[in-house]
């Protein structure tokens, strides 16, 4: 039971809070058989820099009794007290296996606490069975001779009421929004080659792949090696860089789009004035004067306008496009399902084959301003509808 600090970063910059799994540690869990350790990588990145890396490390062995994950979301809250992690404001977890439950556990239990600090979450999930996983299911009863508190939580959902409790629980926190969750789901691809294991994954795509849009299957992967990578150049560390990247741009964005919301009522635009000008944060203010030095955005052609506002998350679209109608309408849109947004994007030809590719926020950002200047907000609508 112990929080080891590999790095100590920017005050104002995010913690990598690294979590291990079941019958593991935070040290052999993260630990390449050439000795690599991710959390070290990490650390080590100079693209991460600023960020601090903290390893949290809980008992988990085959004797931990009843020693229950409940007992180890209590122990990674007073070790984020007394080891100054609280003192962040910006937490991203990346969490093997039964880590991610106890991530969910702590969150849901320390929700109230986390809103009145206004602490920023961010859950990097590998592997990790959020609706449990038939392995625990096969062995449980040598969990129950033993009196395995842990094993017996990994239970599929089908039969775990503790476990399908707390993913309830999550989803409604995550849903409301009070406290900030983004997310990324990496999967595993293989199952562990045994003669008394079952031919398929420990932690289904089903049960690891849940709660965020567009997982990611690591190629040739399986539970455990997921996690054990060799150097930087890996896609899992990958992954986790631009996901954090994506993260922290997000957030200085939607802040910064709230900010000009708040500023747009306090001085009303007058008639005659270019409502892209005042409705724009400062960044896209920036962009704008770059493409038209003059400082007349309404002269702009509309293919600089969308590449100005294009990086810009729906929040800001939403500035944007003032109608309260097509503010529920942006909001419906970012509720569907990745590929249905994706198909209507291309339907309507609000986006091209080759910015399909383009990060999410980018993409979808781009489409929906192209949708309201080429006037097929309406057909948007109605496709959305088919699909809810």
């Amino acid at each position: 039971m112990k929080g080891d600090w590999v790095k100590r970063g920017l005050p104002n910059a995010p913690v990598l809070v690294f979590i291990h799994g079941v019958l593991s540690s935070g040290e052999s869990c993260w630990r390449h058989p050439s000795g690599a350790n991710w959390p070290e990588i990490a650390a080590k990145d100079p693209d991460m820099s600023a960020l601090s890396v903290y390893v949290f490390t809980y008992r988990t062995g085959f004797f931990s009794g009843n020693y229950g994950l409940v007992d180890a979301a209590n122990a990674l809250k007073e070790h984020f007290s007394v080891d100054g992690v609280n003192s962040s404001k910006e937490l991203v977890f990346v969490c093997h296996s039964m880590g991610g439950i106890v991530a969910r556990r702590y969150l849901v239990s320390q929700a109230a606490e986390l809103i009145s600090r206004q602490v920023q979450i961010a859950l990097f999930l590998l592997a990790s069975p959020s609706l449990g996983s038939d392995y625990a299911n096969l062995v449980s009863p040598l969990a129950k001779i033993v009196g395995h508190l842990q094993v017996a939580a990994l239970r599929s959902a089908r039969s775990n009421a503790w476990l399908h409790e707390l993913d309830h629980d999550f989803r409604n926190l995550k849903e409301r929004a009070l406290l900030p969750i983004s997310g990324k789901e990496l999967i595993e691809d293989r199952f562990v080659a045994s003669r008394w294991l079952l031919r398929k994954q420990v932690v289904e795509p089903f049960s690891g792949a849940c709660y965020f849009a567009e997982p990611y299957k690591v190629p040739g992967s399986d539970h455990f090696s997921i996690v054990k990578i060799e150097n930087e150049h890996a896609i899992q560390h990958r992954q986790l860089k631009h996901f954090v990247a994506e993260w922290r741009l997000t957030k200085t964005r939607a802040g910064t789009a709230g900010d000009s919301v708040k500023q747009s009522r306090i001085n009303p635009i007058e008639s005659g004035q270019d409502s892209l000008a005042i409705s724009s944060n400062n960044m896209l203010s920036t962009k704008l004067q770059d493409i038209a030095p003059g400082g007349q955005p309404s002269q702009t052609s509309l293919s600089a306008v969308e590449e100005a506002i294009a990086p810009f998350p729906h929040a800001s679209l939403e500035a944007i496009m003032g109608d309260p109608a097509t503010k529920h309408l942006v909001d419906r849109f970012w509720d569907l399902d990745a590929s249905d947004r994706r198909e209507i994007a291309l339907e309507l030809g609000l986006i091209s084959e080759g910015e399909v590719d383009l990060p999410e926020l980018q993409r979808y950002g781009v489409a929906l301003i192209r949708a309201s200047e080429r006037n097929l907000l309406d057909q948007l609508e109605k496709l959305v509808k088919v699909r809810e």
